[in-house]
């Protein structure tokens, strides 16, 4: 836009380079270009750095300055470790995940820090970027973190060795993740362990309770099996090390299933105790703890006010911006009904000038009988 208004300002009989026409030609140009070379360099190399062109110059230097020598930096700790033969980051390398793919070791995405210290098979493979890959005899090697990647850095031969002492099982003994949809399309398969989370009951001590079903979302197959586990940090623990949890023993007592319930065919006391129950339990449970009285209202207006205010702040149907406003609201309703302890414990038996009492105390005062007109209404919970 500054372009197009410059261009107005100096217009010229004839047209020039810099002319209206011409900048929205080379803009509209630039804008068709840009996309598919932005994505080339974002998604092969990795390199592209953005930049707010309207900071002021040397400010847009300081930064490609200091963003090229790190890079240069990183090039130049690569080159010399690679000249003494030790392992070497190629972080920012703008190695492209072709060659990252044909020069990949015996451990392929497995991060080998894990499985030699830890025994952990950890897939880094969903990791597109190559912070934490390091180059050891012409290889590439992938790491969980930058933990792992200090550790594989000062001392490879110790991970990466000729002939190394942890090997990976073949692929059809790795376990992989399933979508939901997966899933479904391997029924007929049978569940194993019947369903339940073979890592919660194992990591529980094989106690009852720990006995709990998984969830479809987060399947695993391992060893030609299908397992279903609780949530994503057990699905991590089961594709760590599969060889802990597949093979465990069901017990012979299991949970009772679980079937839905129609809510609609329940008596009118099933149906609230199935739906509300909860919060209103939660309610009441807050209202007893708080025991709130409304300046100028009864003791049970204040405390069915207060639950009323309660129920709306912690809806969880509602929207958040719907709580916030309820959570606002029941903040300040506890204020005002604290302002009845606080004038009992200031206020002396001796009547005081307004100018002799403090500032916070008036303010409170005057809060206090203002609220004696302030009759509850619809528009209170609104």
């Amino acid at each position: 836009y500054e372009w197009f208004h410059l261009c107005f300002l100096h217009r010229r009989p004839y047209p020039l380079p810099d002319s209206p026409e011409a900048i929205a030609y080379k803009n509209a140009t630039y804008q068709h270009e840009i996309m598919p070379v932005r994505q080339w360099y974002t998604e092969v190399h990795k390199n592209w750095m953005a930049l707010n062109a309207k900071s002021n110059k040397w400010l847009i230097w300081d930064r490609i300055l200091n963003e090229t020598a790190a890079v240069t930096k990183k090039i130049q700790t690569y080159l010399e470790r690679k000249s003494f033969n030790k392992a070497a980051s190629i972080a920012d390398l703008c190695i492209s995940p072709q060659e990252l793919s044909n020069r990949l070791g015996e451990y392929v995405h497995y991060c080998p820090v894990s499985l030699t210290l830890r025994d952990e098979l950890v897939d880094c493979s969903a990791d597109t970027k190559t912070d934490y890959i390091a180059e050891y005899r012409g290889r590439y090697y992938r790491m969980t973190g930058p933990k792992e990647l200090e550790l594989f850095l000062d001392d490879p031969e110790r991970y990466a060795p000729l002939e190394p002492r942890k090997l990976l099982p073949p692929p059809n003994r790795r376990p992989h993740r399933r979508t939901e949809a997966e899933a479904k399309a391997m029924f007929p398969k049978p569940i194993e362990f019947a369903g339940y989370c073979p890592v919660t009951y194992l990591d529980g001590g094989k106690k009852y309770e720990c006995l709990v079903l998984g969830q479809q979302e987060f399947a695993v197959e391992y060893r030609d099996k299908l397992y279903f586990l609780l949530n994503e940090e057990a699905r991590e623990k089961f594709m760590r090390q599969p060889e802990k949890y597949w093979n465990i023993r069901l017990p012979n007592k299991l949970p009772p299933p679980k079937n839905p319930i129609d809510l609609l065919n329940l008596p009118c006391l099933g149906y609230l105790e199935q739906t509300v129950a909860t919060a209103i339990i939660k309610s009441l449970t807050a209202t007893g703890c708080f025991k709130p009285k409304f300046p100028f209202l009864s003791v049970q207006a204040s405390a069915l006010t207060y639950m009323a205010y309660h129920l709306k702040a912690y809806n969880t149907k509602s929207s958040d911006y719907l709580r916030r406003k309820f959570r606002r609201k029941l903040y300040i309703f506890e204020e005002q009904c604290e302002l009845i302890s606080y004038l009992a414990q200031k206020t002396t038996v001796r009547y005081k000038e307004p100018q002799k009492r403090s500032p916070d105390y008036n303010v409170k005062y005057e809060t206090f009988f203002a609220l004696r007109h302030n009759v509850p209404t619809l528009n209170w919970l609104t």
